[in-house]
């Protein structure tokens, strides 16, 4: 047993303290985690995305290749690219690997890189002026004051220049569009357009969030005419079955060590999915944090009680309102406690938990 007296506590930092302290099992586990956290799982909607990417350079390249004085109609203005899907659908992941794999993204997410693209988040609560200054402290602006709303998109328009940015990504597009006016809209739509207008440095947007930034985009019919979208759906039975079988095998199996026979259940498939409300995101989660428990416990098989338990840590629901443990009608439970806060339940939700069906 080590001697607490002999170290120089004065010297240890907290994390590698946390280590010093972690047993060994604790340790083993979050080894395997990291690995399984690590891992990504392709689908044709990766490859979509990569050519859609390819479309936008491309006509990045198209504009370059003409003349400033001779660039007319579509050559004089940027493009723009929306991705959307519900809460948990895999969206910000996918978007985040295609622009690390991209080489002509090299360095992307390094402030002092000389990288054509930025990605920022739509803070929540947001106005114009911080998504303004967010896309500023994003290419290394030094934002030390609160700015003005059209000094701080002055800027954002000088600095994307200056720093050579040709692509803009905003995530969570919705938060900027939450509770306001239709004037307040207006102004969005005419920022965003105005950085694809921008006769001195046209900038094309890669914008992605949930499926209301459609909406709001299609209001305005130059933004929308201007705009290319792929659209994350929701997963289903029969047709995704085999894709939600690939994904247990693929994590737990493959990744995480475990037998998965679980996954030849097609009721429990069903569960899965029901729990999960069809997002791929979220489906990919809980099949990790059950590994994760079978992990803990030591126990080499993948079970529906690992899922069971995993879907109680995330919505502190009781045993009867389980999705994975409950022996009939699991498929009338309300399972939005699993959603995001940027996702609000369905108006004809009236509360969470199970809701029994009539009987003739």
């Amino acid at each position: 047993m080590t001697d607490i007296t002999s170290l120089n506590l004065d010297d240890e930092d907290p994390v590698s303290r946390m280590r010093r302290l972690r047993s060994q099992q604790r340790a083993s586990v979050s080894s395997t985690m990291t690995h399984l956290h690590s891992a990504y799982f392709g689908t044709e909607r990766d490859k979509l995305l990569d050519e859609e990417m390819n479309f936008l350079i491309d006509a990045l390249l198209e504009a370059e290749a003409v003349e400033d004085n001779r660039r007319v109609g579509r050559l004089r203005e940027g493009r723009a690219l929306t991705v959307t899907g519900e809460s948990g659908a895999g969206k910000s992941r996918a978007l985040e690997r295609l622009f690390l794999k991209r080489e002509e993204f090299a360095d992307y997410g390094r402030k002092e890189a000389d990288c054509p693209l930025v990605s920022v988040t739509a803070p929540s609560p947001c106005t114009l002026r911080l998504l303004g200054e967010s896309i500023l402290k994003a290419i290394g602006y030094p934002v030390e004051r609160k700015l003005d709303e059209n000094v701080a998109w002055d800027l954002v328009h000088t600095n994307l220049a200056l720093r050579r940015v040709r692509f803009l990504h905003i995530d969570e597009l919705q938060h900027v569009f939450q509770s306001r006016s239709s004037l307040e809209i207006g102004k969005v739509q005419d920022t965003l357009k105005g950085l694809m207008q921008d006769k001195e440095w046209p900038v094309w947007l890669i914008l992605s969030g949930l499926p209301s930034i459609a909406t709001f985009l299609a209001k305005d019919p130059q933004v929308w005419r201007r705009t290319r979208h792929v659209v994350f759906r929701n997963l289903q039975l029969p047709d995704d079955g085999p894709m939600v079988r690939r994904l247990i095998t693929f994590y737990a199996n493959e990744k995480g060590g475990r037998s998965v026979e679980i996954a030849k259940n097609s009721e429990f498939i069903a569960r899965l999915l029901h729990a999960a409300m069809g997002r791929f995101g979220v489906v990919i989660e809980l099949i990790q944090d059950a590994v994760g428990q079978a992990l803990r416990l030591a126990e080499d098989a993948l079970s529906i009680e690992h899922f069971g338990a995993a879907y109680a840590a995330r919505t502190g629901c009781i045993r009867d309102e389980n999705v994975f443990l409950v022996a009939t009608d699991w498929d009338l439970i309300d399972t939005s406690g699993l959603q995001g806060t940027d996702d609000p339940p369905p108006e004809e939700v009236k509360r969470a938990g199970k809701k029994k069906s009539k009987k003739s």
